[in-house]
């Protein structure tokens, strides 16, 4: 980032260590007077006595312009309606303690991903208003409810060896907003949209791709990095450094553990980070 060109004023504490003229002016005339107090005599005492009195109400002004330049406050807002949508897929997780078992778990998902025209009641087995799918849902809906939202990106880890991956919770979401919303109402994009877990550099990657793949304007893309680790948060948040570029997380009242409580209220907050870099 460029900044203004600034005039090479004399710096007081350069009367120390001169750079310039001026301040090799001033380095002189304090190096003449600190014998002088030696000597005891009492225009040393007077000159190094204003000299200090100066230097306290210089750099008093100083630290009040550099606080006014760089002070800001931090507000709550919500996002401008957005056209597109960038979200992070963490591995399902009902939280329905009944839904623990790893074999029923898997039958009713693949009840529900094998069916052509899934139901509420498929939805519910499964327990998704209460699972970590929340956020997602929410963030959706809110710009649903705005009239812009089109495009949905659903980023996701992949399984491998030992390691559970997230494309079955892309599966459930992309099931869930055909059923809620239609066919027809959003476009949901989950092709290539994998990354290996711990390989953040491909996801920061993957999501400067979607901002300059999409087709929009940076200004109408929100990426919401509420969900995933917080690695990959800060993963596609770096994909939202330049300017224009937004972010928002979901804020919601939350339990001991730091899950999202269903009942309590959800609703998207705005990263603006302009302010401070731009």
């Amino acid at each position: 980032m460029l900044t203004k060109k600034s005039k090479n004023l004399p710096q007081i504490e350069g009367f120390f260590s001169p750079r310039s003229p001026l301040e090799f002016l001033g380095y002189t005339i304090v190096s003449g007077m600190i014998p002088l107090i030696w000597a005891g005599q009492p225009i040393g005492f007077i000159f190094v006595s204003l000299f200090a009195l100066v230097w306290w109400q210089i750099d008093r002004w100083r630290t009040r312009k550099q606080a006014q330049r760089t002070a800001f406050s931090v507000n709550k807002e919500s996002p401008r309606p957005a056209k597109g949508l960038i979200l992070l897929l963490s591995p399902y997780n009902p939280m329905n303690p009944s839904l623990k078992d790893e074999k029923l778990l898997k039958q009713l998902l693949d009840t529900l991903l094998n069916s052509p025209q899934p139901q509420a009641a498929d939805f519910d087995n499964i327990s998704l208003p209460s699972s970590n799918l929340l956020p997602q849902i929410k963030a959706i809906e809110y710009h649903i409810q705005q009239g812009s939202l089109r495009d949905v990106w659903l980023i996701c880890s992949e399984s491998y060896d030992t390691v559970k991956g997230s494309e079955i919770t892309a599966a459930i979401l992309e099931k869930y907003l055909h059923f809620q919303y239609g066919q027809q109402r959003l476009d949901i994009h989950t092709k290539n949209l994998s990354v290996k877990d711990y390989d953040y550099a491909s996801l920061c990657q993957l999501g400067e791709k979607i901002f300059r793949e999409a087709g929009y304007k940076d200004e109408v893309l929100v990426a919401d990095i509420t969900g995933g680790t917080k690695m990959m948060s800060v993963a596609l948040a770096m994909a939202c450094i330049p300017p224009g570029r937004r972010m928002q997380y979901m804020d919601s009242q939350r339990d001991w553990q730091g899950n999202p409580l269903p009942k309590g209220q959800m609703s998207p907050v705005v990263i603006d980070v302009d302010p401070i870099l731009y």
